[in-house]
């Protein structure tokens, strides 16, 4: 076993000099803040405005009290004891932000969302460092919206056009939501229907016929509240921006419906119920990647790699779809008890073909077939008192998922010979956690926060596969999409020396608890400034893996991931509530680290598995930054440092193009060391009737990997997009009419790819897949209120 000796000191040397840091900043804030004061309780609202998470550029100028819900009650962002990006109406209008990749890249520090993925309704995430680099598993980023979680970031990312606010949590979030989470929290809440009679449409025109039509609806079903209603509708369609040279077609083209209701009911007085539902169809196509070589993959030729062309014949096949209804109750018992319930039943299904190789050749081809379903049930209790609030609860989650694949990886210096993986695998998960916070006032100024977390899940595992070596690689026209058949229609492989294995295995039903707790002190220096320090912990249970293609990997359970974290922040207001600035630093460390081990049959053998690499470590400090220093005009900026760490090894790598035997040394998959993020939006002062804005925002990432093997050939290029807004908005808010530009420069970054430079066919396999082209749109909006 390789070991770092010195975890404890290095942890404790930072977060000092955080803290000294810290420390030494509070006179100049104190300074700059307005005078001095008793400190007081942060006015706690009935309920957030629905602009509330954002300062409005159109209105008075300063920023605007920020009232989020990310600890289960209304308090002020200011006074939030987390590290917390809120976003809500003003900028999500203004910046174009519906889906949670638009978060990415400099507007939260320290998320990341690469700004491609195998779907257009797909996404991965990591914060701090941790997250992961496939679709398939539990995300360490638990996902939200209406306080329902996403098990699954497969058909995870659809557009929600009627957002009220968005919320990152960073850090481990375990004692106050329903699904442990190691790495934080994105929570979408979307507005609630009210009995005033709307209708809101907007239809967007651009690059590639890109046509964005969304309207929602909204009123009264029966008077005095006793039935509001809301039904929004999306049909978003668009051409492809890569040509594929063989089927002469556009590809990566968007093609998606999007339907959401919501039913809310004044039962009786303080007794709520909500009504959700909602209904996602992706028909647009599967990712299709590029070629670095070109043309078709042939190297030495010359030729410039196009990030607009690819030589894949693989045909469209995509068929995602997601669906849930939730069910809330609320209930105010008195002035001092609320107690909340939130049923939920979600789930996906749909098969994507994956050609992940860009040409002709078969290289790496996938098909997936998947069935996911679950329910889940959290029950709170909010306590409300002078001195001390808390809140309590319980959460029980329960999800099938079944995995139909067939994969194909080129093996041979001939095309269209390799391996083929055949799996039909179902995993079963059951858990059930109680968890609790409370927040104790000791003084007018100081405040301790204790809370704990106690969660059980239980894995069961079935997996039937075959593997054929030296196979006749197929197109999957020829098999019809159906794995079963293609062993079946092609029994015996290219040579004598072909080999075909089969394994049925049970895995003896797992089950993995933890008790995780979270301690913070906060204090409130005066009613501007705020600190806090908190240690807490994040459980992400261990499992069996779903893409598991060997017996032994279909038997063997990866270990919990356990994440303890420390964290110091500074949260002030300045210049007589003209500005924000909030600092935050924090130290991850991480205990059985789980990451994703791969390699092509081009190296041996095909290996997907998640091991569990040992001890790591990852440490950093956020900055974000609010000015709304005059009338209509407002300003943000945000910078992340990020540093990752491999503190021990004690997994075995499979054979990889870098060479690696260790991951001691190498950088974290998806954690740039930098990230830097600003935007401007400015009222012009113009006599005329209603609005003219322009808004300009950007975004920075260093360089960064997007495999756990640094592998520098697919590493991606530091990166800054901007983007720009244009908009004249009715003096009645009647109407608007705006153009906006992304990517204005047309950057474009391979965001992840693949690499073998022999046996992966006559030629290398070798490809990227990049950032969308600058694109253009026109929108306009009408509003009936």
């Amino acid at each position: 076993m390789q070991s770092d000796r010195s975890p404890a000191l290095g942890r404790g040397r930072f977060l000092a000099s955080a803290a000294l840091v810290l420390a030494a900043s509070l006179p100049h804030f104190a300074l700059a803040a307005a005078p001095s004061a008793p400190a007081v309780d942060a006015p706690a609202p009935a309920a957030p405005a629905a602009d509330g998470a954002a300062p409005d550029a159109s209105g008075q100028s300063g920023v605007g009290e920020i009232i989020v819900t990310a600890q289960k009650r209304p308090e002020s962002l200011q006074r939030t004891p987390i590290a917390l990006t809120a976003i809500g109406g003003d900028s999500i209008r203004q910046q174009q932000i519906s889906t949670f990749r638009d978060l990415s890249g400099g507007r939260v520090p320290g998320l990341l969302a690469p700004k491609r993925s195998t779907a257009y309704t797909t996404q991965q995430y990591s914060i701090r460092g941790i997250g992961e680099i496939d679709t398939y598993p539990e995300p360490a980023v638990a996902l939200y919206v209406d306080d329902v979680y996403l098990a699954r970031t497969v058909g995870s990312l659809y557009d929600t056009p009627d957002l009220e606010r968005v919320e990152v949590l960073r850090g481990p979030q375990g004692t106050l939501y329903g699904r442990n989470s190691s790495a934080g929290a994105i929570r979408f809440i979307t507005k609630d229907p009210t009995a005033a009679p709307s209708l809101d449409a907007s239809a967007s025109y651009g690059s590639f016929k890109n046509i964005d039509v969304k309207a929602r609806v909204n009123g009264a079903i029966l008077a005095d509240d006793k039935l509001n209603g809301a039904l929004t509708v999306i049909r978003h369609t668009r051409d492809g921006w890569e040509h594929s040279v063989p089927l002469d077609r556009d590809v990566n083209d968007i093609d998606l419906w999007v339907v959401r209701g919501k039913l809310k009911s004044q039962v009786a007085p303080g007794f709520t119920l909500t009504l959700a539902g909602d209904a996602m169809f992706d028909r647009g196509s599967q990712s299709y990647y590029t070629p670095v070589n070109q043309p078709n993959g042939i190297p030495g030729s010359g030729q410039a790699t196009d990030p607009n062309l690819t030589w894949s014949d693989t045909l469209p096949y995509n068929r995602t779809t997601t669906y849930g209804g939730s069910l809330t109750a609320k209930y105010e018992i008195d002035n001092h008890f609320t107690v909340k319930s939130v049923t939920a039943y979600r789930g996906l299904h749909g098969p994507i073909y994956y050609d992940n190789d860009g040409v002709t050749a078969i290289k790496g081809d996938s098909l997936a077939l998947f069935w996911q379903k679950q329910f889940t049930e959290e029950l709170n209790l909010n306590g409300e008192f002078d001195r001390w609030n808390f809140v309590a609860g319980l959460y029980f989650f329960k999800e099938g998922f079944h995995n139909h694949r067939l994969s194909q990886s080129a093996d041979s210096p001939l095309d269209d010979v390799g391996t083929v993986t055949h799996t039909n695998n179902w995993l079963d998960t059951t858990s059930l956690a109680v968890f609790g916070q409370a927040n104790i006032k000791a003084t007018d100024r100081l405040t301790f926060t204790v809370g704990g977390r106690w969660t059980t899940d239980r894995r069961k595992f079935h997996n039937i596969g075959q593997t054929g070596r030296g196979w006749r690689l197929h197109d999957p026209q020829d098999w019809g999409y159906n794995p079963d058949q293609f062993f079946v229609q092609y029994p015996t492989g290219a040579s004598a020396a072909a080999t075909l294995a089969s394994y049925d295995v049970t895995a003896d039903p797992k089950s993995f608890s933890r008790f995780t707790p979270k301690l913070s002190v906060q204090i409130d220096w005066n009613k501007n400034v705020f600190q806090y320090a908190s240690f807490s912990q994040g459980f992400k249970s261990g499992g069996y893996d779903l893409r598991s293609v060997s017996a032994i990997g279909s038997s063997t359970p990866y270990l919990p991931q356990l994440t303890s974290t420390y964290e110091t922040g500074l949260k002030t207001r300045l210049f007589g509530g003209k500005a924000t600035f909030n600092l935050a630093a924090y130290y991850n460390d991480i205990k059985d680290f789980q990451v994703r081990a791969t390699s092509t049959a081009a190296l041996g053998v095909v290996t997907n598995q998640l091991i569990n690499a040992g001890k790591a470590a990852s440490w950093g400090a956020e900055a974000e930054l609010t000015l709304a220093p005059v009338d209509g005009l407002n300003i943000t900026g945000s910078a992340a440092w990020l540093r990752t760490k491999y503190r021990t090894f004690t997994a075995t790598l499979p054979a990889n193009v870098a060479g690696r035997t260790t991951l001691l040394g190498l950088d974290f998959p998806y954690a740039p060391e930098w990230q830097f993020g600003g935007s401007i939006n400015y009222r012009l002062p113009l006599h005329i009737p209603g609005a003219l804005r322009v808004g300009a925002d950007a975004q920075y990432e260093s360089r960064r990997f997007p495999d756990i093997y640094n592998t520098p050939q697919i590493a991606v290029g530091a990166q800054t997009y901007v983007n720009g807004t244009i908009n004249y908005t009715a003096a009645d808010d009647s109407w608007s009419v705006g153009a906006s530009v992304r990517n204005l420069f047309n950057l474009r970054r391979g965001q992840f790819g693949g690499y073998s430079p022999s046996n992966a066919g006559k030629y290398p396999l070798y490809y990227l897949a990049y950032n969308e082209p600058r694109t253009l749109n026109v929108t306009v909006t009408k509003s009936f209120h």
